[in-house]
């Protein structure tokens, strides 16, 4: 239940950042050369959207599995040392991504008690920033889906393969 909800709360945010962040750059760039005039905020405002897109689509990659790895040396062991290999990748990736939540949530408090705004839409700088600790949770959360998958032997690595990215590929052509 959970899963499904956030994953839809992902698809969501990649699907209508990627149409809105589209149609307002395109429709800035046709009022700036065809009308001579335009929307000051809108760079602004594609730039925060991008980064919710970046952060909560990278957590979404983990989910989907779509994140390429390099294994050429962890082939070349037993399947069990592969899965303890991916284990250890799996430990450094989570202490990445929750020492930049930690660190994230920290800053995004101190921007909130200092009120600043940001420049041209002039909203609470918080509210953008909320991306990188709502993105790195998410991340967070879908690398111990990873996890567990890897400990009960449904998979041996976080990403996914390029050769085994390339065998999908054959396979659909």
């Amino acid at each position: 239940m959970i899963d499904r909800i956030l994953t839809r709360f992902e698809v969501l945010v990649i699907t209508v950042g990627f149409a809105v962040a589209t149609l307002l750059l395109f429709t800035n760039v046709v009022l700036r050369y065809v009308f001579d005039t335009g929307f000051v905020w809108v760079l602004e405002l594609v730039q925060y959207m991008f980064a919710w897109v970046v952060l909560i689509g990278a957590a979404h990659g983990v989910k989907a599995g779509i994140h390429l790895g390099i294994d050429i040396l962890t082939t070349k062991f037993e399947l069990a040392t592969q899965r303890w290999l991916g284990l250890g990748s799996l430990a450094i990736c989570l202490l990445f991504s929750t020492t930049v939540l930690w660190l994230s949530i920290e800053y995004t408090y101190k921007i909130w008690q200092w009120g600043d705004l940001t420049l041209d839409l002039q909203i609470p700088q918080w509210i953008p920033y909320l991306a990188i600790p709502i993105g790195l949770s998410l991340m967070t959360y879908r690398l111990l889906q990873v996890g567990v998958r890897i400990w009960r032997g449904e998979l041996l690595h976080v990403g996914r393969a390029e050769h085994d990215a390339m065998k999908k590929e054959e396979i659909v052509e």
